[in-house]
């Protein structure tokens, strides 16, 4: 009889995946445009990679099968000029997502001052929510301006899942 074994998610696991998120988050808080760029690279790879398969997959019905299969040819095609597109043109993804996350903001600030000034019946609520709506607005502009902001604040926020995580481990661990 063959024994069957079963891989657990013990606390263990969860401790070296929060140590793993830690130096992830860490990585991308410090050097947010070394991981885009890394990333652009394997992702830019892979497509590239895959494109090349495409390629050669229909290099193969065509000579063995004499079967033409151009979708194969222009897939792998588009994959490989895209692969280098995202290889070569990593900032200008990041600027792009940059602009599309910091327009988005600003966007609802002004969304909401628009809100705001049309509905005067709450004084209190009227001053706060157009603090808040100024606040967007500016917050927008500074999201679309300051470059790799968005991946060093996603960097925090892995750091700080990761020491939450690693703390509530230690604590589990005393209690138990």
């Amino acid at each position: 009889m063959k024994k069957i074994t079963v891989i657990e998610y013990s606390n263990e696991t969860a401790l070296i995946s929060s140590i793993l998120f830690l130096i992830f988050g860490i990585i991308l808080f410090t050097n947010p445009s070394g991981i885009l760029n890394f990333i652009s690279y394997i992702v830019g790879g892979i497509l590239i990679v895959i494109g090349v398969f495409n390629i050669l997959s229909y290099r193969k019905l065509l000579k063995i099968l004499n079967v033409e299969y151009k979708s194969k040819l222009i897939l792998g095609v588009i994959l490989i000029i895209f692969g280098l597109f995202v290889i070569l043109f990593s900032s200008l993804i990041e600027m792009t997502f940059r602009l599309i996350c910091g327009g988005w903001i600003i966007y609802t600030g002004i969304i909401r001052l628009i809100e705001t000034l049309n509905d005067k019946e709450n004084k209190i609520s009227f001053i706060s929510r157009l603090i808040i709506s100024i606040l967007l607005i500016i917050c927008g502009f500074y999201v679309a301006l300051k470059t790799n902001l968005i991946f060093s604040t996603i960097g925090l926020f892995i750091i700080i899942y990761a020491i939450l995580d690693i703390v509530g481990y230690i604590f589990y661990k005393k209690k138990f």
